[in-house]
């Protein structure tokens, strides 16, 4: 972060010809001095979003692929199960 100078006393000066009182215009004074120095550079930028956005979009198509792998799998096996029970009881049936 570039740092900016900044006139404390001069800010003081128009913070007491506001109506602050000297306690006030020195305590606002020293958070504007504060936030200054922090430090912005660990925060996401639009790039990181995007790329974040992206790999999401490619997780999420995963899932579903993989989803839709297990339903058709379980779709198979109940199928085959209900077939098993079905010819199962057929073939108990007295003739």
């Amino acid at each position: 972060m570039t740092a900016v100078g900044m006139d404390t006393h001069e800010v003081d000066k128009e913070l007491l010809a506001a109506g602050f009182t000297e306690g006030q215009a020195e305590a606002v004074t020293r958070l504007v001095y504060k936030v200054q120095e922090i430090n912005l550079s660990n925060l996401a930028t639009k790039a990181d979003l995007t790329t974040t956005k992206a790999e999401l979009l490619v997780k999420l198509a995963e899932t579903k692929s993989e989803i839709l792998k297990w339903m058709i799998g379980t779709i198979g096996v109940q199928t085959v199960v209900i077939l098993g029970t079905m010819v199962t009881l057929i073939r108990l049936l007295p003739r």
